[in-house]
């Protein structure tokens, strides 16, 4: 058995898992039997680094018939934002055995491109930085005010996001009204505790 005799990979064909952090996680992971002949026993094994906890590492598949497929859900708990990858590794009752990488993009990770440009037109080379849409978590441009994926209206979301940057960033005497640090316990002004 070879690798053009089965299709190993995620349901759905997506090249990656988009997750939020501290949030379960569930995908499928489908194997399909390309050959004519009854693929005996089939175990894909789920492995990854510390920052991605794996709640469902294991699972069989049984037999598959010919010219069918089967999927089995795995689970993932991300304990960590960034960029990660994990291993899924086949195994058949053949002794055939093969990897499935699977980059799994936990919280807004922010990815720098650079636009397409044409010999023809002159563009600006400056980076465009995309984050992750936070109601379907596809990547959109940062500056976008409305998702191209699923249409969310972004505007509410930003402001909401500056406003509690602002509330964080400024600190005030309850006495005096003194603009303090962050870290500041007393008003250098009037001494009141804060």
């Amino acid at each position: 058995m070879s690798e053009s005799d089965f299709h190993f990979g995620l349901k759905g064909n997506v090249e990656a898992l988009y997750c939020s952090l501290n949030k379960r996680k569930e995908f499928y992971i489908t194997v399909q039997n390309l050959t004519d002949n009854y693929m005996p026993q089939v175990k894909v094994n789920l492995t990854g680094p510390p920052e991605v906890k794996i709640l469902i590492k294991r699972e069989f598949y049984g037999g598959i018939a010919k010219r069918h497929s089967r999927n089995r859900l795995f689970s993932i708990l991300p304990k960590e934002n960034g960029v990660f990858t994990l291993t899924a590794n086949l195994l058949t009752k053949r002794g055939h055995n093969t990897t499935l990488p699977i980059s799994v993009q936990v919280g807004a990770v922010q990815t720098i491109t650079k636009p397409i440009s044409l010999a023809s037109v002159t563009q600006n080379e400056t980076p465009t930085v995309k984050v992750n849409c936070p109601f379907c978590g596809d990547e959109i441009d940062q500056d976008a005010k409305f998702c191209p994926h699923c249409g969310s209206n972004l505007t509410d979301v930003k402001k909401e996001a500056e406003e509690s940057q602002e509330e964080i960033a400024t600190k005030h005497c309850h006495n005096c009204g003194n603009e303090l640090p962050q870290e500041a316990k007393f008003c250098a002004k009037c001494g009141q505790k804060v």
